[in-house]
């Protein structure tokens, strides 16, 4: 028989389990609102790691972003267990922000958004110059060269 002290036991184990149980909230995820309740804003892609899960597909990564680039300081957002092949550190990325809440985004895709502002160009240009002097450290000159050969004087498209 159980003595009322061990009972005590049961009953206090039973209860934190059943509090601990209940206060784990689940972070929501994109298919929990509502489409129309989002908007996209430019960002950049700061890390994409492929989650610490042996079983997972070498593609389901943790990606890492920085939006609003525009603001003095930009907005951080994290989403986890991604199945993004394209998802690379340093990528352009269209993140999805909440309308009421600019805290809640999501990943929408790599691209670059066709309105941006001086201030978002301004950031993607200098965050590309680093990029590519990065790539030019590691790449022997004459295949860097041939690199960006016609991409950076024969393909300016804002001045067609």
């Amino acid at each position: 028989m159980l003595n009322q002290r061990n009972l005590k036991k049961i009953i206090t184990i039973l209860l934190i389990l059943t509090f601990g149980l209940f206060s784990c909230e689940s972070e929501k995820k994109y298919s929990d609102y509502n489409e129309a309740d989002f908007y996209e804003v430019q960002g950049i892609i700061n890390s994409a790691i492929p989650t610490s899960n042996t079983f997972d597909n070498p593609i389901v990564k943790d990606i890492r972003f920085t939006y609003f680039l525009d603001y003095q300081n930009p907005k951080k957002g994290i989403e986890r267990n991604l199945k993004m092949f394209e998802a690379k550190n340093g990528y352009p990325l269209i993140v999805l922000v909440h309308k009421d809440d600019e805290n809640i985004s999501f990943y929408g895709r790599v691209g670059i958004l066709e309105n941006l502002n001086d201030k978002e160009k301004e950031f993607l240009s200098q965050h590309f110059q680093i990029e590519m002097d990065k790539m030019k450290e590691k790449t022997p000159e004459y295949i860097y060269n041939a690199l960006i050969k016609d991409t950076i004087d024969d393909n300016k498209t804002d001045e067609k």
